[in-house]
């Protein structure tokens, strides 16, 4: 046994079977610049124990081959992508997809069998690149979102939260207008949804189209389209749920055209607003970017 764990051809296939966490993270990575993983209900935990321990055997096998090529090629490319993973998730706070192998980076970078001088210079450029990098997201995203707090208004609302109060003589209306039937459009393409924005002044409702059915469900999250949605009005009144429904009417050339048609109070008059063309995907959102 102890021939076979010391033979280099054995090190060397392990080192290669480690390129897959490697892949793994940076495909994580990429799939949350495009997409919000949101966790199934329930699954989160199940999902951090399984990554978790992927992650120790994983780091186990990069110590047992810390000298071979592969396994040093890791230690040093693992903490840049973990680097654009926590840029891409900080905005939704999802340290479960951060955290295992943030420490399986770390661990590595300074365990395998890499020069001192290459582990000093580019430990040196790593700490600057996630110090100013942080740095820099904090900015933007003070620069252009501010202080405002954005919350999805649907039937998810944290009944513990003050928000929810504010709603609550309102739940059966704010059932009915987000309930599938009446968010998402006839021809099945888009959805709206409402939200509720605090802010330094008196706040608003407002309400946003999103292309509909380009989600990506798999069994413990979900990977939700981001960065395309159309505003559709923010001067929704604070506290008080919309009308909101579609309508389809014809053009001069008889071609059907879809619309948003919205009632932001009882008292005020149907509005409607063309919603065929959707804005470009703004794939800077996670700087807090949303124009």
């Amino acid at each position: 046994m102890k021939d076979i764990m010391g033979n280099i051809w054995v090190k060397r296939c392990v080192s290669i079977f480690e390129v897959t966490y490697l892949a793994v993270i940076a495909m994580f990575a990429y799939a949350t610049f495009l997409y919000d993983l949101v966790f199934v209900n329930g699954k989160e935990a199940s999902f951090l124990v399984i990554y978790a321990v992927a992650s120790i055997i994983f780091l186990i096998l990069m110590l047992y081959t810390r000298d071979m090529f592969v396994t040093k090629a890791i230690s040093v490319l693992l903490l840049p992508i973990v680097f654009f993973l926590l840029l891409f998730n900080l905005s939704n706070n999802n340290w479960t997809l951060i955290i295992p192998p943030l420490i399986v980076a770390l661990v590595i970078f300074f365990a395998s069998a890499t020069t001192e001088t290459i582990k000093v210079i580019l430990g040196t450029i790593y700490l600057l690149l996630y110090v100013l990098g942080i740095v820099v997201y904090v900015a933007c995203n003070i620069l252009f979102s501010g202080s405002d707090v954005e919350t999805v208004l649907d039937m998810d609302l944290d009944p513990e939260s003050t928000l929810y109060a504010q709603y609550e003589d309102q739940l059966v209306h704010l059932a009915e207008v987000t309930d599938d039937d009446n968010a998402i459009s006839p021809d099945g393409r888009y959805r709206f949804y409402l939200t509720d924005v605090e802010d330094s002044d008196k706040g608003c409702v407002k309400i946003y189209v999103v292309p509909n059915g380009q989600d990506i469900k798999l069994q413990f999250f979900s990977l939700n389209q981001k960065g395309i949605r159309k505003t559709i009005t923010t001067k929704g009144t604070r506290y008080i749920v919309p009308d909101v429904g579609w309508t389809v009417e014809e053009d001069d050339d008889g071609n059907s055209v879809l619309y948003v048609a919205y009632r932001l109070t009882e008292d005020s008059s149907w509005t409607k607003s063309k919603v065929t063309n959707m804005p470009d995907k703004n794939y800077l959102e996670f700087l807090g970017i949303t124009g």
